[in-house]
């Protein structure tokens, strides 16, 4: 039985395929129109999981989507007449895709059966099961989990009208415990301040994160009186410090916001220290607030297990302070968390809860996309004329050249699904030079001096270089460490300004290839750590062996890995 799951019409489109209840595919459309968010039709997707499984449209059993937009029309006409008259200026603000307005994006919303009709000429429209958003999000989180009872935290902006959403998972149920409503939203408030300081909201946030650890806690006062924690496990926005939910994207914050916390920075302004200190002031207490969700959650449940979701679970400093300072003994954390991963979501949603069926799929790794040959990787070489040769040991080569401080652009086996580039479609360079991340920044990534970069270690040589909290191990870079002190001077290019690195723990068996070149590069230097970026340049993660070639020849990389082959410019 194949159920093809969709997301769109929002951010982060994709398209997942299930058989049986297991994974097949997971495909983001911004991997193939190479815009970076897409909230487009995930048409390519589409048809990319299809021909990876050798099935046509006509062997789906199901359809099921990430929404219910009926659902969110009825929340928004409360809302609408809560705060009205000022929200008539939500009619005209942009709603999910950038392009959308609201009419328009629930339009086609309801209406992407039609868009499934269309793209494969069929004669009839074909029936879509609509499923909550944040039940899509708890979903995709507990299904896969290895927990056959767990409690459930998903935190992102909104979903219809939820923008958290506290529940129970147990066999094939999922049962909501408590959900909180826009405007009260922990996703907004960060997209807020995102923006205040001169980001793309929804999509920047991790630089506000990456800024946080240069400030100095001036602000903890006033972002204390932004967010008021009540004794039953919720919170609620102070919203005289906001207009998001009477301007929408038009006007994030309120005079009062300004009055307190200065003006607002433009987008190519330079950076002072009140930026930083106000993104460390937004940090802490969203932490704050992670861990009261989740304290409360298992004062509900009382389940050692706990599943997290949501875009604002891609806050790795949230998670580790969850990890800490609550009683749960064994998370898991789905990679996937912002709403590429409700396509999943929503088809192992219909699959278990729904038609009750058994669950035989656990989730272990992030590598659902394309894969190409060697010998397609070569037809693509030769078209493009770059000078390259095949190596007997890819891995051994390309630690020899890291090890000489290059940078190396690495593109092996299936894409990863999710924000995170893994060690599939990476750059590797070498985190014992203190000038690397500066030579990235200005030669490659050319992004924000503030912001770090990721280590990739060993899995079973992690503990030597990082404290993880609790002990946890992390795959999938959605976890803190702690880098040891003694190590700081050893992988200094990883290790950020307050001393923590977001971690990349490698197992053999999930990536015997990736772990092979680490291991080579530990042989040479002593040290089994990599730097680990997505191969990129402010695009989305390359995709094809084209757009790995594309972005190796615009850029200032020294090599390239690709398959077997070893790919210089001269």
């Amino acid at each position: 039985m194949y159920i093809l799951g969709l997301s769109g019409y929002a951010h982060e489109a994709s398209c997942a395929l299930l058989k049986d209840g297991r994974l097949l595919s997971l495909l983001e459309e911004e991997r193939f129109n190479r815009e970076k968010h897409t909230w487009k039709y995930p048409q390519k997707a589409i048809a990319q999981c299809l021909a990876q499984a050798g099935i046509t449209i006509n062997d789906v059993a199901c359809i099921t989507f990430f929404w219910v937009p009926n659902r969110e029309i009825v929340g928004n006409i409360t809302h609408f007449l809560k705060y009205f008259p000022q929200s008539l200026n939500l009619l005209k603000a942009p709603s999910g895709g950038e392009e959308l307005g609201f009419f328009k994006r629930v339009s086609l919303m309801r209406h992407v059966g039609e868009a499934i009709q269309q793209q494969f000429g069929l004669a009839k429209t074909p029936k879509v099961h609509f499923i909550e958003h944040h039940l899509c999000h708890a979903a995709s989180a507990f299904f896969v989990s290895p927990f056959e009872e767990a409690a459930i935290l998903t935190i992102d902006g909104r979903g219809e009208s939820t923008c958290t959403m506290l529940a129970q998972g147990h066999g094939k149920k999922i049962e909501k415990i408590l959900e909180i409503q826009v405007p009260h939203s922990l996703g907004h408030l960060y997209a807020a301040i995102t923006d205040y300081l001169g980001f793309k909201p929804f999509f920047d946030e991790w630089k506000v994160m990456g800024m946080s650890a240069y400030g100095k806690n001036v602000y903890g006062e006033i972002f204390a009186d932004m967010i008021h924690f009540l004794p039953n496990g919720e919170y609620r926005l102070n919203l005289k410090y906001f207009q998001f939910h009477t301007h929408g994207r038009g006007r994030w914050v309120s005079d009062f916001f300004l009055k307190r916390l200065g003006p607002q920075r433009s987008k190519d302004a330079p950076y002072d220290q009140r930026h930083f200190d106000i993104a460390l002031g937004l940090q802490k207490i969203i932490e704050k607030a992670g861990v009261h969700l989740a304290e409360h959650l298992y004062q509900r449940t009382k389940l050692p297990n706990l599943c997290m979701t949501g875009g604002g679970v891609l806050n790795c400093l949230m998670n580790k302070r969850i990890i800490e300072e609550t009683p749960f003994k064994n998370i898991f954390i789905q990679p996937i968390a912002n709403d590429a991963g409700t396509s999943l979501g929503s088809a192992l949603y219909h699959y278990h809860h729904n038609l009750n069926k058994e669950r035989t799929f656990q989730f272990q790794s992030v590598y659902w996309g394309t894969e190409y040959p060697n010998q397609a990787i070569e037809k693509v070489l030769q078209e493009k004329k770059v000078p390259y040769k095949r190596c007997e040991s890819i891995a051994r080569t390309t630690a020899e050249y890291i090890a000489q401080n290059k940078i190396v652009g690495w593109f092996q086996g299936r894409m990863e699904a999710g924000p995170r580039a893994l060690g599939n479609r990476s750059i590797v360079v070498n985190p014992m030079d203190p000038t690397m991340k500066d030579r990235l920044n200005a030669r490659v990534k050319r992004r924000e001096y503030f912001r770090p970069f990721a280590p990739s270690v060993l899995e079973e040589r992690a503990h030597e270089y990082f404290k993880l909290p609790k002990g946890q191990l992390s795959p999938y870079m959605i976890l803190v460490g702690d880098v040891h002190e003694n190590q700081k001077s050893v992988i200094p290019a990883v290790t950020h300004a307050d001393g923590t690195a977001r971690v990349h723990t490698v197992n053999k068996q999930i990536n015997p290839k990736y772990w092979e070149l680490i291991n080579e590069f530990g042989k040479i230097t002593g040290v089994p750590v990599l730097l680990n970026t997505s191969f990129n340049e402010n695009e989305p993660i390359v995709c094809t062996p084209e757009d790995a070639v594309n972005c190796f020849l615009r850029t200032e990389f020294d090599a390239l890995a690709i398959g077997d082959f070893w790919v210089t410019k001269s």
